[in-house]
């Protein structure tokens, strides 16, 4: 009895563990989770292949049309046409308050203070020069496709949109610090919103059609356009918050002065 139960031990089954490891086909190993270098080169790789489009707007018409072409004098014309009116909007807010911002109420002061931020928002052509030289770069494989795409015209769309921004945002905030009635302060800024839309309406006319077939087709060019993501430092893609907050902290220096000057003729 004893020497059969010796036997018996001896072709005793082995243990669950042992079998896994006779059938490793059927427990394939999980795959090694990513180190965080490859989790940082792909999220590189990921913004390398990340684009954006250029907007449909007249600069951009600029940027892509032949030199000599009817959309790159078209679109120099309505930037022409918008930065004249704004102009002719400007003498006339000069002469209405004489050169001067005094004699305004405490509401009409803190109605000021607080559309400020909301003046800058609204100046569409700035805050796209903002958002794209923070996030967008040239990329000269883009003549490859669009040869008249330079990066000399991409430089001049920029600057020209800047202008134009800027110079609205100057006319609309001379505009609030002169008006002496807070429901005017509102009807002003839906009236400088119609000629901050000229540009982008006078587009949008040349995409369908209405100024000709080479125009439209221009303008077809403008919207299937893509141009890569900058990638760089923190700084460099924080750029477009810290133009804002400069434009703001330039704003409420300049209203600061104003308060400050209307305080002091009064003493």
């Amino acid at each position: 009895m004893t020497s059969g139960g010796a036997k018996h031990e001896a072709y005793k089954i082995p243990q669950t563990t042992t079998l896994i490891s006779y059938f490793p086909e059927h427990h394939p190993v999980p795959p090694a989770e990513p180190t965080a270098e490859e989790d940082v080169a792909d999220s590189e790789a990921s913004e390398n292949l990340e684009e954006f489009e250029l907007g449909e707007d007249v600069y951009n018409l600029i940027f892509i049309s032949p030199t000599c072409s009817s959309s790159f004098f078209f679109s120099m014309y309505v930037v022409a046409l918008k930065l004249t009116l704004f102009t002719f909007l400007g003498v006339d807010l000069y002469s209405r308050s004489n050169g001067g911002f005094d004699d305004k109420s405490p509401l009409i002061r803190a109605t000021q203070f607080f559309l400020i931020p909301v003046a800058i928002a609204f100046q569409q052509d700035l805050i796209h020069v903002y958002t794209r030289i923070a996030n967008i770069r040239y990329d000269p494989a883009i003549r490859k496709s669009i040869p008249e795409a330079t990066e000399g015209k991409f430089a001049l769309s920029f600057l020209l949109r800047f202008i134009d921004g800027l110079y609205s945002l100057i006319i609309n905030f001379v505009l609030l610090l002169i008006t002496d009635e807070v429901l005017s302060i509102f009807l002003n800024f839906a009236a400088l919103g119609f000629l901050q839309s000229i540009d982008d309406v006078a587009f949008h006319l040349a995409a369908q059609g209405y100024l000709g077939d080479r125009m439209e087709k221009h303008c077809e060019i403008v919207k299937a356009t893509t141009l890569p993501r900058r990638v760089g430092d923190c700084f460099t893609n924080s750029l477009d918050s810290v133009l804002f907050l400069t434009t703001y902290a330039v704003m409420l220096a300049i209203y600061g002065y104003v308060i400050a000057a209307e305080n002091h003729f009064e003493t």
